[in-house]
């Protein structure tokens, strides 16, 4: 059952996009479960201007292997809990998660 995981996050200084942007290339490369990678992918960019961002100014999708895994992402995860910590002071409001097995498949 493979996890899409969207986060949505108001961060208002440009620079500080640069710097979150950073830190996911940095939780890519460095996130591990029993030492092994465990992200299938992640993926951010800013926003694109338009009234339905509703403030939202950098989105994210991580890819995971399956529920347990987000899970751990979520409450165990180093390299997660240090790009939150990095993220908090940065951000405006509320992060805005959401997550879904793909129910289509490969559909165009």
């Amino acid at each position: 059952m493979t996890i899409h995981r969207v986060t949505f996050f108001n961060i208002p200084r440009p620079e500080d996009i640069d710097v979150l942007l950073a830190e996911y290339r940095r939780l890519a490369e460095e996130a591990k479960r029993n030492s092994e990678p465990y992200i299938l992918s992640v993926q951010a960019g800013r926003t694109l201007p338009d009234a339905r961002t509703k403030g939202y100014t950098l989105a994210v999708k991580t890819t995971f292997r399956n529920l347990d895994d987000m899970n751990f992402y979520d409450h165990e995860c180093e390299a997660h809990k240090r790009l939150k910590s990095v993220a908090a002071p940065r951000r405006e409001g509320d992060v805005f998660t959401a997550y879904f097995e793909d129910e289509l498949g490969n559909a165009a």
